[in-house]
């Protein structure tokens, strides 16, 4: 039995609004023998296809693709095998990207030490007083041991003679070994014994020592631990981009659960919703496409069978609903609908994104350092310099001349409303004409009643 009607009554819309529908149709039709996806793909072929063959649509988003079956179903048991098959993929890079997180984060505090530790380096080396104190003071407690070991500064300021050592210590600040010697010798005059000033020079010569060597080092150690965190960063956008088709399955695989009464846990019965929304390209200029948007919902019964290479799948057959909509629709309406549909922000790749924008600035700068580039830091083009644009001033000023005498004015070109009135009319008139087209052409095509 296969039955055709328009459709009067208002359906539910989901994104469009009602006032900017040109045409609707529907279409119900109920063979229980035959497949209902050669339905499906009559129409996307004839929206494709070039004219007088088709209609000339190039452009066929899919917008919904959702299915439930009956949980007792063959089919049902079928997709959870593969679904089961996609979930062990997703946990296994899922577990990889969590311990790369933990690590970056890791190389983010080294980095951070790293750079707190280069900082009294570099300020020791302008002259900072309180930097070079810092410093003497990672040397004592780190390199000598501090208080614990009799031998280092503070150690020997416990024994008699040498109280005064950590503060001569920490008072003299030599930049080399001449120094060193230099600022020693000056303490006799001061009645410093000789013993102190042995003790003194050996320890400041020390420092130096140290303080050279680890500065060193510690550039070296930055720069290395720098390119393993763009190395660390890379391969997490690898392994993303690995998960993401993944994800994409399991969304597809993860049926709807539908509380419908077609849906009956003992039967082998399935319900799917499929949506595609077809534009065609205007001329350059005008701002409205004529869109045909195609609603499918089918209830159906999967019988699985062995096709082509003794492959083991469904065949759907049952009852199938068809809603045929025309629209005219500027890009900025259309990328709303297909942003509101798509959902390909999946949560587990959004909080992966959160984790790491904790240390977002650090880690931009971090990596930018390492060499890596984003978008929005692209330098822009530099300006023509002054004197160049003060020379040609006055014949730029003849064709600026021209052009207000043409009528073409300068700054933000906007369409007359009138015009943009007249471009949607037109493309309404172009998809309400391709949509009844669609809706005639399917049911002669089908041996239905048409007129």
């Amino acid at each position: 039995m296969a039955e055709a009607v328009e459709l009067k009554e208002d359906t539910k819309k989901d994104f469009f609004d009602e006032k900017n529908k040109v045409g609707e149709y529907y279409l119900e039709i109920e063979e229980p023998g035959a497949g209902i996806e050669g339905l499906y793909f009559w129409i996307l072929s004839f929206l494709q296809g070039d004219p007088p063959s088709g209609l000339g649509f190039k452009k066929i988003h899919k917008i919904k693709d959702i299915y439930s079956a009956s949980e007792t179903s063959s089919y049902f048991g079928m997709v959870e095998q593969r679904k089961g098959l996609q979930q062990e993929k997703v946990t296994q890079y899922l577990g990889l990207l969590s311990n790369m997180t933990k690590t970056m984060f890791q190389v983010m505090r080294e980095l951070k030490i790293i750079d707190e530790r280069y900082s009294y380096y570099n300020k020791s080396k302008e002259g900072d007083e309180d930097a070079e104190i810092a410093l003497k003071s990672i040397w004592v407690d780190m390199v000598e041991g501090g208080a614990k070991n009799p031998s280092s500064v503070t150690g020997l300021a416990s024994q008699v003679g040498f109280v005064i050592l950590p503060d001569l210590f920490y008072k003299i600040h030599p930049k080399n070994g001449a120094e060193v010697r230099k600022y020693v010798d000056a303490l006799e005059k001061e009645g410093i014994n000789r013993k102190v000033r042995e003790v003194l020079s050996r320890k400041l010569t020390q420092y130096l020592t140290w303080k050279e060597r680890t500065d060193s080092e510690l550039a070296q150690r930055r720069i290395f631990v720098l390119k393993y965190l763009r190395q660390q960063y890379n391969s997490m956008k690898v392994y993303i981009s690995w998960l993401r088709p993944y994800l994409k399955n399991l969304k597809k695989l993860q049926m709807a659960q539908q509380d419908r009464p077609e849906l009956v846990t003992a039967f082998e019965t399935s319900v799917i919703e499929l949506e595609i929304l077809a534009k065609i390209e205007q001329k350059k200029g005008e701002a409205y496409h004529p869109c045909i948007r195609v609603r499918f919902e089918y209830v159906a019964i999967p019988q699985m069978a062995y096709q082509r290479e003794y492959q083991r799948g469904a065949i759907h057959t049952g009852v199938s609903k068809i809603w045929i909509e025309s629209y005219a629709l500027n890009d900025k309406e259309i990328k709303d609908y297909l942003d509101e549909q798509e959902q390909e922000d999946f949560e587990l790749l959004t909080s992966l994104n959160e984790s790491m924008d904790v240390f977002k600035d650090d880690f931009k700068k971090y990596l930018t350092e390492a060499g890596e580039e984003f978008k929005e830091d692209k330098k822009p083009e530099p300006k023509k310099p002054k004197f160049l644009k003060e020379l040609f001033s006055p014949f730029t000023g003849i064709f600026k001349g021209f052009k207000h005498m043409s009528g073409k004015q300068e700054g933000k070109k906007e369409k007359p409303k009138w015009t943009m009135e007249q471009d949607k009319k037109k493309a309404e008139g172009t998809a309400g004409t391709l949509c009844l087209v669609l809706y005639d052409v399917f049911k002669k095509s089908h041996q239905m009643l048409a007129w």
